[in-house]
């Protein structure tokens, strides 16, 4: 056996005696002692500590061959894929205005008609195979509850249609939490709601600046009050968006959660994330240009902060993992407003992104979106490869008007992987 080519290997926290390793093709962690990762070299490990190892990938067979593996991951799991993901776009409308929405230039009156959500119950029947057994919809904006009744036409038939052919069907949204009311959540969890992503952009005065109502008043109170009218019925998750110049004030955030009593036991995961910098045609106010890629070091240091900050308070966020885009998932689709089919949420009412539409069906997508782009010489000698595929073909856009080259997240991993594993041990696995 060797040690697997996708295994991180750092310094325990606690003892020079020992080793942290990880596997970025399994998430799997392990403290082994230094003698005993020496009696491995040596070709000497117990069968004990040997058996672990394998069991956790972190050790195989042969390099090469678990390389070639890599590389067809993809390409072999999209066909025994069980579930259908569908993201839907109900509309473009919001009644925030953020100065740094990436839907602005596409914003409007704009919301699905009946007709086009009929067309959508049929595209799901075609999408639906014998071997599926989970639809899971995203409802989407624009914000989706000022489509509120269509969430609930939508999800009848379809829930109906999906439990009859022995499968599952839930919901979720993506919404600003102002119109997250406990009787629109009463309404919708028995339809199929069962998580809701809200956006709190930091403490009051920072999100009241970030995600103001329309008519220019501050939103966080009114969000606030309705998380805590539903995390009972649904699971609330938190997100924010965070700058260069705020990103430091949004622990008081996590300490006002915990003071109005919306502790880990009432929240779901929170997860920060950076204002993202919109293509060059965009109308971002200059204010809220965001950063170009993840490497940047801001980016690095704010992301560790504000994760250690979210776990030492006991709330949970996103973990290491492997993590594929959307694009590369052949069962996944975002449906917008007007029926236009894409890929990736970031292109929407972008059409020369689009990919098909409700009524022509979807088309081949795989030269324009390069898919397989991490088939490349440089992607297949990274240790990082399951981490990132190729990363956001998105960014990759932005930054060079074209899917001509990868995301790489190299500089990014390099930087933080040990913090953030450490972060898990100090925090997740020890208590």
């Amino acid at each position: 056996m060797q040690p697997s080519f996708y295994l991180k290997i750092y310094p325990g926290s606690d003892s020079p005696d020992q080793l942290l390793l990880f596997s970025t093709k399994k998430a799997s962690l392990l403290l082994l002692a230094q003698a005993a990762w020496q009696d491995l070299a040596a070709g000497n490990l117990a069968a004990g500590p040997a058996a672990t190892l394998e069991k956790l990938q972190m050790i195989v067979p042969d390099r090469e061959a678990e390389k070639r593996a890599m590389l067809a991951l993809i390409d072999t799991q999209n066909p025994r894929n069980k579930g259908l993901h569908i993201i839907v776009v109900l509309n473009l409308d919001c009644n925030f205005a953020c100065p740094y929405c990436f839907e602005e230039g596409v914003k409007g009156d704009l919301y699905m008609t009946e007709a086009t959500a009929d067309r959508l119950l049929a595209f799901i029947k075609e999408q639906w195979r014998e071997d599926k057994e989970t639809l899971r919809v995203d409802f989407y904006g624009g914000e989706p509850l000022l489509s509120l009744d269509l969430i609930a036409s939508i999800s009848r038939p379809v829930k109906s249609f999906i439990e009859g052919k022995g499968g599952k069907y839930f919901f979720t949204l993506v919404t600003n939490g102002s119109l997250l009311t406990r009787q629109a959540a009463e309404r919708l969890a028995p339809l199929g709601l069962t998580n809701v992503k809200v956006t709190l952009d930091g403490p009051a005065p920072v999100h009241n600046r970030s995600r103001p109502f329309k008519s220019g008043a501050g939103s966080f109170d009114a969000i606030v009050r309705n998380i805590k009218a539903v995390c009972d019925l649904v699971k609330v998750g938190i997100g924010g968006n965070f700058t260069r110049d705020n990103y430091e004030e949004f622990p008081l955030l996590l300490d006002y959660l915990m003071a109005e009593g919306l502790t880990p036991a009432q929240v779901g995961r929170i997860k920060f994330d950076p204002v993202m910098q919109q293509p060059q045609n965009g109308s971002v106010a200059v204010e809220y240009t965001g950063c170009l890629s993840i490497n940047e070091p801001w980016v690095i240091e704010a992301e560790a902060l504000l994760r250690e900050e979210i776990l030492k308070r006991g709330y949970k966020t996103s973990k290491p993992a492997p993590m594929v885009c959307m694009i590369e998932t052949t069962a996944a689709y975002v449906v917008d407003y007007d029926g236009t089919i894409y890929k990736c949420p970031a292109f929407i009412g972008k059409k020369e992104f689009a990919v098909g539409s409700l009524e022509t069906g979807v088309g081949d997508y795989a030269a324009a979106f390069k898919l397989g782009i991490y088939k490349n010489p440089e992607c297949a000698a990274c240790e990082y490869l399951p981490l990132c595929f190729g990363g956001c073909r998105y960014m990759a856009y932005v930054r060079e008007g074209n899917f001509d080259k990868v995301d790489c997240k190299r500089a990014y991993l390099d930087a933080s992987l040990e913090r953030l594993i450490k972060q898990d041990i100090k925090y997740r696995l020890q208590k």
